[in-house]
């Protein structure tokens, strides 16, 4: 009973300790924002986002917008409780807007999904998918697929492409994978020590992301990228 006590007031006073810094250098802009496509009182439609309500590394969406959040499960943020494969409670073409965030690689049939989304975006409707490609296992209630740059717009071929690529270069990603790795190898089979030493090696190597300001741009960057995304347009 003492030490359970114990680790309640040390796991209590684990969580008041700042985040560890992103691993994710962003080494490049976006040529096209989504929400600069949006006509006045457009709608917005935040396929799994959460509490991110449409903020992402290209902006949040405009004031005058109207924003739907919809996830799978309840939660802060969540406008809309729906299971993406089946939206039969968005009309055809109603939608001027779709983002997709980190999505596409928790659901069971991503092509069934796209189908969808591509029948509730109007014509001439904006959507943005990013999707990791070599990235950890992240459950969310689960995790199945990964989705290179060039396969993410063969997924998404119906769309009228505007840009395509990957966000997130090779030591970007390979720190990420590098901080999960030496977390698994030295957490002693343990889930809990897995989790600090994931915060601990971050705040340690999060600094190696920087190489992507000289490598990002290289010609064999896309051997080792996530954040693979596209952007494109009904036609």
């Amino acid at each position: 009973m003492l030490l359970n006590k114990l680790l309640n007031v040390l796991r209590s006073l684990y969580h008041t300790l700042p985040r560890p810094p992103s691993t994710n250098y962003q080494y490049n802009s976006f040529k096209i924002n989504p929400y600069a496509q949006l006509p006045k009182n457009g709608i917005v439609l935040d396929v799994g986002g959460k509490d991110a309500r449409g903020c992402y590394a290209f902006g949040k969406p405009p004031e005058s917008c109207k924003l739907i959040c919809l996830d799978i499960e309840p939660g802060v943020g969540v406008d809309l409780i729906a299971d993406a494969h089946y939206l039969g409670m968005l009309k055809d073409n109603s939608i001027d807007c779709i983002i997709a965030v980190s999505a596409l690689e928790h659901m069971e049939k991503p092509w069934q999904v796209i189908k969808e989304l591509y029948r509730v975006l109007k014509p001439g409707g904006v959507i943005y998918i990013n999707t990791p490609f070599v990235f950890p296992f992240h459950g969310d209630p689960d995790d199945f697929y990964r989705f290179s740059h060039h396969g993410l717009v063969k997924i998404c071929e119906k769309f009228e492409k505007l840009d395509s690529g990957f966000n997130r270069g090779p030591a970007s990603t390979t720190t990420h994978i590098l901080i999960h790795f030496l977390a698994t190898l030295c957490s002693f089979n343990s889930k809990m020590f897995y989790g600090v030493l994931v915060d601990m090696f971050t705040w340690l190597l999060f600094w190696l992301k920087y190489f992507d300001i000289f490598i990002a741009n290289y010609k064999q960057a896309y051997v080792i990228h996530s954040g693979a995304f596209f952007i494109g347009r009904k036609k």
